[in-house]
């Protein structure tokens, strides 16, 4: 429990420096929000270079048997070698994106349907490279298949090993079993970006296949050129300047697109500052909420201490004097004994000494009657001598009366004998109720000794029990802060998940408006390339009826198609590394050019068109050349803002991570704080056993307090009826 007041809400003392932290990184997200809608570029420096190498080297095997099966399909010619060096840069580049951006879900029918793109991929890498050589397609393509097995392969023992992770750990903490989601979410998008790669690459060689299907046509065109005329030239040359307003309302359209896709950036920041807003209110409104509660609590926890405090106070009070009560009848019952023990004592001495006297009394007389005994035998004895017979019936009565005074002597002697014995008697039950009554003092010290044990054992115990309710009060404190402390960590851990999967909807939302846009781009690429090759071949026809008719003009054409040539190689390499870019862009704000183009190429005439000589097409080609590049300006600016992005959801993860691991400490408490009551349980059963003694000795206290007034009743009979007894005996001894 002491690691208690250590914790924190991921290093911050309390639940307002949680709400800072949280408000910091929200306002860090928008400001990284608004660097990629604001086209901030931010150069790659060395420690992103460094993060980037590391996080490729995390992705494992299956980049690295993407990038060797593109590097075996490619070997074939100097242009897909160019296409390889490119494709191996986005597979860089969505390596560098896969570890932060792991935490978007990707359902299994997803990643079903990107395992069902990697076939019509590979046939078509198939049929391309067969064009070119049959024994390099025989060789490259069980390769790549091979490859392709193997990463399906291992991206099903990743499943399978994080689905048997997670059945052994189904008893563990829920947090464990979102970790190991995040995993496979982690391996989905792998595979995810691996599909893309591959789509790209499939792109790349139609490209390539395009480019030698216009070799081809160009082949062709020429032999039909030479069979054309110049009135076909002229239709030609209308329908190619058609084609070029119909591509000028084309780039309009894309332009009017484009724009309303800014609308929706600037709507979905207005929505992003909005919802921000109403988080702050809410986290705002959750913490007054909180303190509120928490002061209703602490107020009920200090009223319910007080109240337990005088509870026990007035228990200790009334039991305190109960028990003085009780000792202070025993002290008085104890006095009123040993008094009457002392009166009894006296009246045993008083009985003594009237015993004593009362035998010296008739001893005395004893004596005296032995003497007038004797005195009347002699005056008997005188008398027979001196008194003649006349006197006869004298002496008859004096033996009567003689007679009847040995009577009386034997009977006052049988009462001296009944007398002395009842003395005796009472000598001896005065001596037992002595020893009575000296054990019965060894018991009553015995049991106050007992008495003031019990109550120093009442005092350690009453003292235990107030160390017991102050930690178990300390506890119930710490196990209620824990408990805050572990509510706002929810809270805040619920609030970040929100926040994430927030992010994750509008990603996908984003993500699947591009591919929509990559698809129209693609096809509208396409048409575009139709129309290139149109004009190609009409530029051609053209250089071929100049060359006609001025034939050293048609040298310097001939010197001019090179750079063309360089130009369209050039040109597929933008486009493929553009339908890379499409893949992982965020940004449309760098169609400003396109708007300023139309504008300035709607005011030429088709008259200038008609006279547009091979230097023109040559611009135009340059300026086609410029919007790659500007495309992949845009590129790198977007892999800037999505390394931040990767970045601040990295940080959040991680946030989510250390709140999981200070929840998972809560068990431990638990733990401390069942025992804590267990003990408070044992000790108040130990006070109970306690309070039954006290009861129990109490009892006994009792039963020798009825025990002495038993005898000392007994003693009080006794001795009435012995005082009754008593003036019997006088008067007979008086008689």
């Amino acid at each position: 429990m002491a690691w208690l007041g250590k914790v924190s809400l991921g290093g911050f003392p309390d639940l307002a420096g949680a709400v800072s932290k949280l408000s910091e990184s929200v306002k860090n997200i928008e400001k990284n929000f608004d660097s990629a809608l604001g086209l901030e570029e931010n150069q790659n420096s060395s420690d992103e270079a460094e993060e980037l190498q590391q996080a490729s080297d995390l992705q494992g095997s299956n980049v690295k048997n993407e990038t060797e099966a593109v590097q075996i399909v490619d070997e074939g010619s100097p242009m897909k070698s160019n296409i390889v060096v490119s494709v191996q840069e986005g597979l860089e580049i969505d390596t560098s994106v896969e570890i932060p951006v792991s935490v978007m879900k990707y359902d299994h029918a997803n990643e079903l349907s990107d395992h069902s793109d990697l076939n019509p991929i590979s046939t078509e890498q198939h049929q391309v490279t067969s064009s070119e050589s049959v024994t390099h397609d025989t060789d490259v393509s069980p390769k790549s298949m091979e490859v392709s097995s193997k990463a399906m392969d291992v991206e099903a023992e990743d499943d399978k090993s994080s689905v048997g992770a997670s059945n052994n750990k189904s008893n563990s903490m829920d947090p464990i079993v979102e970790v190991e989601k995040v995993k496979q979410e982690m391996k989905m998008m792998e595979a995810a970006l691996q599909g893309a790669a591959r789509q790209a690459q499939a792109k790349a060689d139609e490209i390539a296949k395009l480019m030698n299907e216009n070799e081809r046509l160009k082949s062709i065109i020429e032999d039909l050129k030479r069979k054309s005329s110049e009135a076909e030239i002229d239709a030609l040359r209308e329908e190619y300047h058609q084609k070029i307003r119909e591509l000028e309302e084309e780039k309009q359209r894309l332009n009017s697109k484009l724009q309303v896709e800014v609308t929706k950036v600037e709507s979905i920041k207005r929505d992003k500052a909005a919802t921000e807003k109403m988080l702050q209110e809410t986290i705002e409104r959750n913490q007054a909420e909180l303190a509120a509660q928490k002061e209703f609590y602490t107020k009920a926890l200090n009223e319910a201490k007080e109240a337990e405090a005088m509870a026990e106070a007035r228990a200790n009070t009334e039991a305190r004097v109960e028990v003085e009560s009780r000792l202070r009848e025993a002290v008085e019952r104890e006095t009123m004994l040993v008094q009457t023990l002392k009166e009894l004592r006296q009246s045993l001495t008083r009985t003594e000494q009237q015993a004593v006297s009362r035998e010296e009394i008739l001893q005395r007389d004893i004596e005296d009657l032995q003497k007038r005994y004797q005195a009347s035998e002699l005056h008997y004895t005188e008398l027979i001598t001196q008194v003649p017979k006349s006197t006869q019936p004298l002496l008859r009565q004096i033996e009567a009366m003689q007679e009847t005074a040995t009577r009386r002597e034997e009977a006052w002697a049988g009462v001296e004998r009944v007398l002395n014995s009842r003395l005796l008697e009472a000598e001896a039950k005065a001596a037992a109720a002595e020893e009575k009554e000296r054990a019965l003092n060894d018991r009553i010290s015995q049991s106050l000794s007992r008495i003031t044990v019990l109550e120093t054992q009442i005092s350690c115990i009453r003292a235990e029990q107030t160390q017991l309710s102050r930690s178990l009060e300390k506890e119930r404190q710490r196990a209620s802060e824990s408990r805050q402390e572990y509510l706002a960590a929810m809270e805040e851990a619920a609030t970040q998940e929100g926040r994430a999967k927030q992010l994750e909807d509008e990603i996908k939302e984003i993500r699947s408006e591009h591919k929509k846009e990559l698809q129209d781009e693609v096809a509208h690429r396409e048409l575009l390339e139709k129309e290139l090759e149109r004009l190609r071949t009409a530029q051609t026809e053209l250089e071929k009826t100049i060359s006609r008719e001025t034939p050293p003009v048609a040298n310097q054409d001939q010197t001019k198609n090179l750079p063309i040539r360089k130009l369209s190689s050039a040109g597929s390499l933008s486009s493929m590394d553009e339908s890379i870019f499409l893949h992982t862009s965020l940004d449309f704000s760098d169609s400003f050019p396109l708007e300023r183009r139309p504008s300035a190429e709607g005011n030429i005439s088709p008259y200038f068109w008609k006279s547009m000589t091979q230097s023109a097409y040559e611009v135009a080609l340059r300026q086609k050349d410029g919007e790659l590049a500007s495309y992949m300006s845009r590129l790198a600016s977007l892999e800037s803002v999505c390394n931040s992005l990767a970045e601040e959801l990295v940080k959040m993860t991680e946030q989510c991570e250390k709140l999981r691991a200070e929840a998972g400490v809560l068990p431990g408490l638990r733990a401390e704080l069942e025992a804590l009551r267990q003990r408070h349980s044992t000790a108040l059963e130990l006070m109970g056993e306690h309070d039954e003694e006290l009861e129990e000795l109490q009892a006994d206290i009792i039963d020798l307090k009825e025990m002495y007034r038993e005898q000392v009743d007994l003693l009080v009979n006794r001795w009435s009826f012995i005082e009754d007894k008593r003036p019997a005996s006088m008067i007979r001894r008086s008689m």
